[in-house]
């Protein structure tokens, strides 16, 4: 009696050890995308489960999923973890029938956003410069203003006689993570013509929440490029 209770306890205790070793291969503290596992039995259906109470602030929610263990599919069920870092997010694993590759679930880190940079304006002409030999005198230019102070936000810089194109029709994409701002696409002025600037996720400055979207304003016969800025 004594020898089938012990045997049981320690069969229990390694079911335990067992799930326990599951639960750390599943839900890892590895930043990165993992290297692709060839897998020729697609995941079983999901199993539903009820999102509990988190159980402090920071933790993050990571659903019940399939994971690979000695060659076959165990579920883990969902749980409130701690991430390896407070930006990063994780990434459930998919399963790729075309070529049978499976890409387990992890954790990842938003990129950081590209420098975004606003070219000096070009001389300012309101009027087009008249045609050579046509006894009307040339017009001085503005000056360089390559080397002059940033406009204060929301200040004009450049003026031109033709209305702005139509927005671009944009898709937008998945956010990097919960502090990131989207900022739509919009027509700029480079290399004295109008350019468009793609949408993107961006991170806002220390201090500010807000982004306030470049525009332009019909004044007098010609339009006015406003910046956009944060507030």
């Amino acid at each position: 009696m004594k020898l089938s209770l012990v045997t049981t306890m320690a069969a229990l205790c390694g079911t335990a050890l067992a799930a326990s070793a599951s639960t750390r291969v599943g839900i890892g503290l590895n930043i990165g995308i993992p290297a692709p596992v060839r897998v020729y039995e697609a995941p079983p259906p999901r199993v539903v489960e009820r999102v509990a109470v988190a159980p402090a602030p920071g933790y993050v929610w990571v659903p019940g999923h399939y994971t690979l263990i000695e060659n076959r599919w165990v579920w883990l069920a969902g749980a409130w973890v701690m991430p390896p870092r407070p930006d990063a997010y994780w990434v459930e694993g998919r399963w790729m029938p075309e070529n049978r590759q499976w890409i387990e679930g992890h954790w990842e880190i938003p990129a950081p956003p590209p420098p975004q940079a606003m070219p000096p304006p070009p001389p300012n002409y309101q009027n087009p410069p008249p045609a050579p030999n046509s006894g009307v005198a040339t017009p001085t230019p503005a000056p360089n203003m390559a080397n002059a102070p940033a406009p204060a936000p929301g200040s004009a810089d450049v003026i031109v006689a033709d209305a702005p194109p139509p927005p671009q029709q944009e898709v937008i994409v998945e956010r990097p993570g919960p502090d990131f701002v989207w900022i739509s696409g919009y027509w700029g002025w480079e290399n004295g013509r109008r350019e468009w600037y793609r949408g993107h996720w961006e991170r806002p400055p220390h201090g500010f929440s807000v982004w306030v979207a470049p525009r332009w304003e019909q004044r007098g016969h010609g339009y006015a490029f406003v910046r956009g800025y944060w507030r």
